[in-house]
């Protein structure tokens, strides 16, 4: 079987970021109630998984684009032209922008600031502890995804309009909080 890197759907040609974000986005406005209190056992769980594709949409922005930037630039970064199959998210977002376009990210300011405490969710979401996901944390994580992923295209191809822009105006999401800002829930060890 022959997997492509894009899908078509209803006449759209849809990649890893649009597909994810089109079904999170459906999850958020569609199946997720508006208050925690009409929450059900599910809706815990589906925001659990907004939560980790969130993340994943982030993932999936910052190597597209040091993909077309080492695509642009053939052999001179051989580093990481062998190592991007297998480079972490975080040590990649830490490091590659400045070794590659002399510019590392700011991640003191927002979208930046709260997609950093997202990925420390996510992690402690799938590796750690399975960690509680609210319907508000949902929503932050989509919202802060989406932020981030264009902070990211912005800075590193230098970008105007985001890539997606034409996903978010056919499946738009509300602005919310962005995932630093919220509070999270912690875990009550028994």
């Amino acid at each position: 079987m022959i997997i492509h890197s894009s899908s078509s759907s209803k006449y759209n040609v849809l990649d890893a970021w649009s597909e994810m974000y089109i079904g999170l986005q459906w999850l958020i406005n569609s199946e997720l109630p508006d208050k925690q209190y009409q929450a059900e056992t599910r809706h815990c769980a589906l925001s659990q998984m907004v939560l980790i594709g969130s993340h994943h949409l982030m993932e999936v922005m910052l190597f597209q684009c040091i993909r077309k930037l080492l695509k642009n630039n053939p052999g001179k970064f051989p580093d990481f032209e062998n190592r991007i199959e297998i480079a972490p998210f975080a040590k990649t977002f830490d490091n590659w922008p400045e070794k590659i376009i002399g510019k590392p990210f700011n991640k003191d300011l927002e979208p930046l600031k709260s997609a950093l405490v997202l990925a420390e969710r996510r992690n402690a979401t799938v590796h750690k502890q399975s960690a509680i996901t609210t319907l508000e944390m949902a929503r932050a994580s989509l919202y802060t995804a989406v932020e981030a992923s264009r902070a990211i295209e912005n800075h590193l191809l230098g970008e105007q309009s985001f890539k997606y822009d034409w996903v978010l105006l056919k499946h738009p999401i509300s602005k919310t909080e962005l995932f630093g800002n919220i509070s999270l829930p912690q875990e009550v060890n028994t």
